[in-house]
């Protein structure tokens, strides 16, 4: 009697025993399947927003080629203007919010340049000509150059009176363009451009 009275206490102290540890182990199950679906979760974020950067990288550099072009096309309508009677004097607001502008005085040309970009704007190494706005696409390692030309064959461009090659980066800039009147030596129209 004393044997069957020790085992079930025995049996009810395992019983107590396994209830006690049941519930903490579906309690733990649980935190161990939310900290795998957060894991889950996470990777998922990871792997979309990996393949999504580039291409919305790519949608805001082909919007910073068409605000460059809205701005040459400025650019150029008041450098025409200025072309046609001595003396003119134009003042141009052009904002960069990404590449370079440069005026380079040795090649008569007005270049903006968007470099290290993902976006193939045109077959690397060709030119395509629209209006008076040359677009070139150059490979840059895998990456891509992206310039767009304003050359002047009428005009003797300088920057502040000298010929040299002025490169502007971000920020609003104040273009002034000034025609200085015909150059007999050169043939050409004398236009210096300045910041104000």
């Amino acid at each position: 009697m004393v044997l069957m009275d020790r085992k079930r206490s025995i049996s009810r102290s395992c019983s107590q025993l396994l209830n006690s540890i049941l519930p903490s182990q579906k309690c733990s199950q649980v935190w161990v399947e939310t900290a795998i679906y957060t894991l889950v979760g996470l990777t998922l974020i990871a792997i979309i927003l990996s393949v999504a950067t580039p291409q919305l990288q790519k949608i805001k550099d082909k919007a910073v080629i068409n605000d460059a072009t809205d701005s040459f096309l400025l650019l150029n309508g008041k450098i025409i203007e200025v072309g046609e009677v001595a003396g003119n004097i134009r003042i141009v607001n052009f904002r960069i919010n990404k590449g370079v502008l440069s005026v380079d005085s040795e090649g008569d040309k007005v270049i903006f340049s968007l470099e290290n970009t993902n976006l193939k704007f045109s077959e690397p190494g060709s030119s395509i000509e629209e209006g008076d706005i040359t677009y070139r696409t150059e490979e840059y390692g895998k990456r891509f150059t992206v310039s767009l030309d304003l050359t002047y064959e009428g005009f003797d461009i300088t920057y502040k009176g000298n010929s040299e090659l002025k490169v502007l980066h971000n920020g609003l800039h104040k273009i002034k363009l000034e025609n200085q009147g015909f150059d007999e030596g050169s043939g050409k129209t004398k236009l210096d451009i300045s910041l104000i």
